[in-house]
Formats: C-alpha cells, sequence, structure tokens
C-alpha cells in the first residue's frame, strides 16, 4: 500500500511544487489541485477496514466535489466519499504536466489570491 498516498497528500505536494513561495496552503486551492489531478491520474477509495482499492469512475468525480482540503468528494444527494488515494508513480508525471501547463498553474494562483486570509466559522455568514 505505499505505491498509494492520500489524495490530499498529493494536492499538498502539487501546491508545494507549484508555488514554492508560499508555505500556507488553504483548503480551497487544495480542492482545486485535487480536481486538476482528476482530469490527470486516477483516483481510488481506499477501504480501512480491508485495505482494498477502488477505482473512481468519471461520473463519480463529475457529480461531486472536492472539501476540506481535498480529504472528502461530497455530493448533494450521497454520502461523501473520503480515504481517497493516488498512485505515487501517477503523481510524478501529473505534477510535470501541471508544472508544464501555464493555464492551469493560473487558474490555480488565481484561486490563491481570491481566498480568504481567514476562514470563517460555520453558520457566521453575514447576510
Amino acid at each position: 500500500m505505499a505505491d498509494f498516498i492520500p489524495l490530499a497528500r498529493a494536492a499538498a505536494l502539487v501546491h508545494e511544487r507549484l508555488f514554492p513561495e508560499q508555505p500556507s496552503k488553504d483548503y480551497k486551492t487544495l480542492d482545486v489541485i485535487a480536481l486538476a489531478l482528476s482530469a490527470l491520474i486516477p483516483l481510488y477509495q481506499r477501504d480501512m477496514e480491508s485495505g482494498a482499492l477502488r477505482a473512481l469512475d468519471e461520473s463519480e468525480i463529475t457529480a461531486g466535489r472536492f472539501t476540506r482540503g481535498a480529504t472528502t468528494l461530497e455530493f448533494p444527494n450521497r454520502p461523501p466519499l473520503r480515504f481517497l488515494v493516488v498512485s505515487r508513480e501517477s503523481l510524478a508525471g501529473a505534477i510535470q504536466k501541471l508544472q508544464d501547463d501555464s493555464l492551469v498553474a493560473a487558474r490555480v494562483s488565481l484561486t490563491l489570491r481570491q481566498s480568504p486570509k481567514t476562514t470563517s466559522s460555520p453558520g457566521s455568514s453575514r447576510s
């Protein structure tokens, strides 16, 4: 199982490579990076009891949205998926593609700049 790492860790590694000057990683940015990774490499869900891996299909990924710093894939009408992992071997190529794709890097960078610097607690939105 050492050949797979959590999606959240993979997103953090991509962040470190794309934005080495920005040590802090906000959840929203990691979620966007997870989405970019999902377009490049297969994602899997690990069964924590058996350790078995199940590949996520494209329809699952497009029906959900990554949240909580790429730790969860949430859906409007079903339970969320957790324990998401990617292949270490596939990740290296994906990182290189993301580094080479200036448009993707620019979009993620824009997300970084637009992210609020502080996080508000749930239920504290102002209307």
